[in-house]
């Protein structure tokens, strides 16, 4: 197997240079394998000459680097080193940097599916609403990390008005009122708050999260819902799931995998069912 390890130097709260070294101890030492930091990503020729991109970093890293494996039928592995990591939780994937580089060595392989949110791949979730202004909001304060998120959620949150989105779910019509909008691959935002716990990305489905605007009151009982693992209808949320949507009236802030994106106002999702190959642990 010949490996790329992909990394980001901006991902999670602090970047350790000594990372590269680290796994290279890892390694045993007839590994064939070459690093580059994901902002030289595109100056590398020849994608398709690995077996096994790996990233290093969090979700917009998986993102950047599950798009490349994917275009080039390469195996994509995951470091996890990012603020949320939502992904790699959902894959069980180990947070201690030997575990993680043992998982990949061990080479268990499985396919599973990907999506695009008007031509724009994502891997875990994508989401509009809410989550997206945050998402917009966390990259211009430049805070990483859990913290970062509580502060600028709890900013955000007594000025953001519901709104009307309409869709067409697997040619199904419709109108509802939403505080944040979620189109999940996998299960989890980050942090092991889930948002879609029957999410199962190898079903060929996306499962799409309505949620209202909670009251002051609820957001504690809101936050401990979202780490049961077990969502399901009720006041505040509405699922649905499907292989195409089609949404309307949503705005242009949108977020792919924790990236934030601007889009124009008709936005289609497809899902392409087992089109990844993926290592995670036996």
């Amino acid at each position: 197997m010949k490996y790329l390890f992909v990394y980001n130097k901006k991902a999670g709260k602090k970047f350790q240079p000594s990372i590269v070294a680290q796994i290279e101890s890892f390694l045993p030492k007839e590994t064939d394998c070459h690093f580059v930091e994901i902002q030289h990503l595109g100056e590398l020729k020849n994608k398709e000459q690995f077996d096994v991109l790996v990233a290093i970093g969090g979700d917009g890293t998986v993102n950047t680097v599950a798009d490349l494996a994917a275009k080039h039928n390469n195996i994509l592995a995951i470091i996890p080193k990012g603020s949320g990591d939502g992904l790699a939780r959902f894959l069980a994937i180990p947070r201690t940097l030997e575990a993680a580089v043992n998982v990949i060595l061990e080479q268990n392989i499985i396919l599973i599916d990907t999506a695009y949110l008007s031509n724009n791949f994502f891997i875990n979730v994508a989401g509009s609403g809410f989550e997206a202004e945050v998402a917009h909001q966390f990259g211009k304060v430049g805070v990483r990390g859990l913290i970062g998120y509580i502060k600028t959620t709890a900013k955000m949150f007594k000025n953001h008005p519901e709104r009307i989105v309409k869709m067409k779910v697997d040619g199904i019509r419709h109108s509802i009122e939403y505080f944040s909008l979620s189109i999940a691959n996998g299960s989890q935002w980050g942090n092991n708050f889930e948002i879609a716990s029957k999410a199962d990305i190898q079903d060929g489905l996306l499962d799409v999260a309505v949620m209202k605007k909670p009251k002051w009151h609820q957001i504690p009982s809101l936050l401990a819902y979202l780490k049961t693992k077990v969502q399901k209808d009720n006041s505040l949320f509405t699922y649905y799931k499907a292989s195409e949507i089609d949404i309307k009236q949503s705005g242009k802030i949108w977020h792919i995998d924790g990236e934030p994106i601007l889009l124009k106002n008709k936005k289609e999702i497809r899902l392409v069912p087992q089109s990844l190959k993926v290592i995670v642990p036996k």
